[in-house]
């Protein structure tokens, strides 16, 4: 796919058209199941909502009742239940409503169940998509597609997978997303600052504030670059935040790292490299 075309793939925003799949699933941010730019919002069955969102994640892979059990109703010692089966049910109807559009099929086997994708667009799979080509194309040294294929992943990352929304399988998901997108954030920082693109690099820093408040080395990026413009005062002000954010928040100091960089920067002295090495 030609580098300039990268940004576009996947659904419009607005409107149906040639281009757009009849059947689209949202993990990130809020959950939505759209067909034909509808909403799905009858869930019947209590667990089954949740019970596809798990099987979304793991599409086209095989997972035991066992597991689902587990996951779906931590909290009970006895996993015979037919909770099971009525959360299948509620998924099957649901399916079913829209099956001529071939969006999923929800297969049992083995004691198990496995959800097919078919011709549905799926947010997380393309979100991890683009983020494996942008490292394919990196690592291949082909960096201007490598940044295309990072800027989609970041057009993506919208929000938290399933915002809002809890449980310990969730949790591990949403910190396995925000890590791939603070990746994708970082290379494309990265690659404003060699280009001394500062708006632009200050642009990605404050997404990647977006992700994860806490992230110690966007706050120093964002030291040095107001550094390097003479705004001692912005200086200071990130500072002040990182500091405030690690010490309410997780109840540390900010590293020796950025004290040092405070330090350097406010006394006017020679500040270190922007660029860094290359993630």
């Amino acid at each position: 796919m030609p580098v300039q075309q990268l940004v576009k793939a996947g659904p419009h925003n607005a409107g149906q058209d040639e281009g757009t799949p009849s059947v689209i699933a949202r993990c990130l941010s809020n959950f939505r199941l759209e067909v034909d730019g509808q909403a799905v919002s009858h869930w019947r069955a209590g667990k089954s909502r949740a019970l596809f969102q798990y099987l979304l994640v793991n599409r086209e892979r095989f997972v035991h009742g066992d597991r689902l059990r587990e996951v779906l109703w931590p909290e009970r010692e006895d996993h015979r239940s037919s909770s099971l089966k009525v959360a299948v049910h509620g998924v099957r109807r649901v399916l079913n409503e829209f099956e001529d559009r071939d969006g999923f099929t929800l297969l049992h086997q083995d004691h198990g169940y496995v959800l097919r994708t078919n011709s549905a667009w799926v947010d997380i799979e393309e979100f991890q998509r683009a983020f494996d080509r942008g490292r394919n194309a990196w690592v291949a040294k082909d960096h201007d597609t490598a940044i295309a294929w990072f800027q989609r992943t970041a057009d993506l990352y919208v929000g938290d997978f399933l915002s809002g929304e809890s449980g310990d399988w969730i949790n591990e998901q949403r910190q396995w997303m925000r890590g791939t997108a603070l990746r994708a954030l970082t290379a494309l920082r990265t690659e404003a600052l060699e280009r001394e693109d500062w708006p632009a690099a200050m642009h990605w820093c404050r997404r990647a504030l977006d992700v994860d408040p806490h992230h110690e080395t966007t706050y120093q990026t964002l030291m040095m670059m107001h550094g390097e413009l003479g705004e001692l005062g912005r200086v200071l002000s990130w500072y002040e935040v990182c500091r405030h954010r690690l010490r309410t928040d997780l109840d540390v100091e900010p590293s020796e790292r950025t004290e040092r960089l405070l330090a350097t920067l406010m006394r006017g002295r020679s500040r270190p490299p922007l660029t860094g090495q290359r993630p």
